[in-house]
């Protein structure tokens, strides 16, 4: 299915907003969970009230008798990678909250002169585009989520993994976006999460879960099988499962931001990544 171009005029206000909101706030997790990764040593100096026990440096602090602590200050030109899911179960209303979410990401990247990437994907990878620091290889990067979409119902998480693991060749950052209805590859996640700093944003739509108090007949997006469910039962039994999703993305070391197409994504992505920094 071919998707609707983002206009300039909603581009730019992105862009704008991306830059005043979020540029300078991804990645704070990262380099709390990764000392070292993502930031590059700045002086030597004798321990001061309030620093960072973890930023003691031992071997010169039992040279000198007195306790020193390394300083670092944040390295730049660090890879962000998008993962994007372009399968069948993304419908219109997730599909254009993950291209939003993709726009304000990339932005904010972009401005805060990191690299950012996309690995598109459905049951294996489709458009691959290597990182970029430049606005017009974002723009294209973003054209790329704007040309179409596979016809594949089918969804695999293994594959964008993968290449990711192979396109990282130092600590980076990885953003899933998706609506993971499909298997967990908990292995490969836990080693992915063991390196980089992993994201998962959960994309959902509340329509989808409305349903009138009756047996309702559904098809599923992403086999195409027909399913009869009961719209009583429906919302509360879809709530356990996010949650319970949630737990196993937390379990294999990611973090989870769940964002819904009813609302602008940028308020929630503001407060989750000034939450992750300190800020």
């Amino acid at each position: 299915m071919a998707a609707t171009a983002f206009p300039i005029a909603r581009l730019r206000r992105l862009r704008l907003e991306s830059r005043r909101h979020l540029a300078g706030f991804i990645g704070g997790g990262h380099r709390s969970r990764f000392l070292g990764h993502g930031l590059e040593f700045s002086e030597l100096r004798p321990y001061q009230p309030g620093d960072d026990p973890r930023h003691i440096d031992w071997n010169v602090t039992a040279r000198s008798g007195q306790p020193h602590v390394r300083r670092y200050r944040e390295e730049h030109d660090r890879t962000i990678l998008l993962l994007a899911d372009l399968s069948t179960s993304m419908l219109p209303a997730k599909f254009d909250l993950l291209r939003q979410t993709a726009a304000l990401l990339a932005f904010a990247a972009v401005a805060q002169r990191d690299r950012v990437g996309l690995i598109g994907f459905a049951a294996d990878n489709g458009p691959i585009l290597p990182p970029t620091g430049s606005e017009s290889g974002l723009l294209r990067l973003l054209h790329r989520l704007d040309a179409g979409r596979p016809h594949i119902r089918r969804t695999r998480l293994e594959p964008p993994m993968e290449a990711a693991d192979r396109l990282l060749s130092r600590p980076g950052m990885l953003l899933v976006l998706s609506d993971f209805h499909a298997r967990l590859p908990e292995r490969l996640m836990r080693r992915l999460a063991a390196r980089h700093d992993c994201i998962a944003l959960v994309l959902r739509d509340p329509a989808e879960t409305r349903l009138p108090n009756a047996l309702v007949s559904l098809v599923d997006a992403e086999s195409g099988r027909g399913l009869l469910v009961d719209g009583r039962r429906a919302a509360p039994a879809w709530r356990q499962t996010d949650r319970d999703l949630h737990r196993r993305l937390r379990q294999c070391g990611f973090d989870v931001l769940p964002l819904a197409a009813d609302a602008p994504p940028l308020p929630a992505l503001a407060r989750f990544f000034r939450r992750r920094s300190g800020a």
